[in-house]
């Protein structure tokens, strides 16, 4: 059985920054529907199965990498919920770096 998949405000106000972004540079938004799409597969995927991806510092946290983005989520017995969604590019974080 899959667990509910949830956005924090974080998560949701980063992706919309990001989306918007790839929009006005792109001049289409074909890149931003795509990751979308990937974004949600994969969130699936971990709702299925949240031990399927890398594990951090923290308890029940954990990460993965889509299309040059780091996606954090913590997940529990009910729901997945999407912490953070940010450039894998940027400076790593260190607080989820595997143990």
């Amino acid at each position: 059985m899959a667990l509910t998949i949830e956005f924090s405000r974080r998560s949701t106000a980063q992706l919309q920054r990001i989306l918007e972004f790839y929009d006005e540079r792109n001049g289409s938004d074909s890149y931003s529907c795509r990751l979308l799409k990937e974004l949600m597969e994969a969130l699936q995927r971990v709702a299925k199965i949240p031990t399927a991806s890398h594990p951090s510092t923290r308890i029940n946290v954990r990460f993965f990498y889509l299309m040059g983005f780091t996606v954090v989520f913590r997940y529990n017995t009910k729901k997945v919920t999407l912490l953070s969604i940010r450039s894998s590019a940027r400076k790593p974080l260190t607080i989820y770096s595997k143990p």
